[in-house]
């Protein structure tokens, strides 16, 4: 008796796990599309990513030349911002230090 009872309770649980799962399942994404990048010319000026189409999410991301030479380069990066949504990052240096700039784009 004991073994059937425990066989029906683990079913029970399996159940509503798999329950579980099949509510919480994410729906499809798709990287962002139509990304545009702009940024202004003065040192503290901005970078702006912006994409209009699909449903992940997209982030400005820029290298930078450091000011002496002798220094590595440095990595500006915004926040993660949905697609329809601009994600934001300062330039400390100003346009004549950014060596790359683009939208890094994901699908969730």
């Amino acid at each position: 008796m004991f073994g059937k009872r425990s066989v029906i309770g683990t079913a029970a649980v399996a159940m509503t796990a798999v329950g579980v799962m099949l509510t919480a399942a994410p729906s499809a994404q798709a990287a962002p599309t139509g990304c545009t990048v702009t940024y202004g010319s003065g040192a503290g000026s901005t970078m702006t990513s912006l994409c209009t189409g699909g449903t992940g999410h997209h982030r400005i991301h820029a290298v930078l030349r450091a000011l002496d030479p002798r220094l590595p380069q440095r990595i500006v990066l915004g926040d993660w911002a949905p697609a329809g949504q601009a994600s934001v990052a300062t330039n400390p240096w100003g346009s004549g230090y950014i060596q790359s700039i683009w939208s890094e784009t994901v699908d969730w």
